[in-house]
């Protein structure tokens, strides 16, 4: 009987160090990977903002919304995934997905610079070219002026 006593708080005793050994571990996972997804949703949310500011600076987004549409599905699998208990898959895919905006604020600025220098030099081109139709106007004007000028007295006369 003691011997069979033995066992069983052995038994017990092995069932609790793994639930104390593993459980926490699990626990850790768990609250790593839900921090790396709310960690890739923040940054998802901040490089919509930007985004949409540099849209409204008028730079072409293009390449900037399928880094968006990337990093969006990338983390949309990651939440299945943690939904599915697969923590370390979770976390794995919320790195992806803030890696793949790695830069994207640089990239935005870069194309709302280049598009508002573009915008300044059109300024500028299009001012040259009034000046240059205004110009060739008036020169025009007197030119014709001098070959179909009336003779100083003929409206005198009349």
């Amino acid at each position: 009987m003691i011997r069979f006593r033995s066992r069983r708080i052995a038994f017990a005793a092995l069932v609790l160090l793994y639930a104390f050994a593993v459980v926490p571990l699990v626990l850790a996972d768990q609250t790593e990977a839900a921090s790396s997804i709310a960690l890739a949703e923040q940054q998802i949310a901040a490089c919509f903002t930007v985004a949409k500011d540099a849209e409204g600076a008028g730079a072409n987004i293009t390449s900037l919304t399928l880094a968006l549409n990337d990093a969006t599905s990338i983390l949309s699998d990651a939440e299945l995934a943690f939904s599915h208990s697969d923590f370390d898959g979770a976390r794995d895919l919320a790195v992806q997905s803030h890696t793949r905006l790695a830069g994207f604020v640089q990239e935005a600025n870069t194309l709302t610079v280049a598009h508002l220098q573009q915008s300044d030099s059109d300024v500028i081109v299009s001012i040259v070219g009034v000046c240059v139709i205004l110009g060739v106007g008036i020169g025009v004007w007197f030119l014709l002026g001098r070959l179909y000028a009336l003779p100083r007295g003929v409206l005198n006369e009349s």
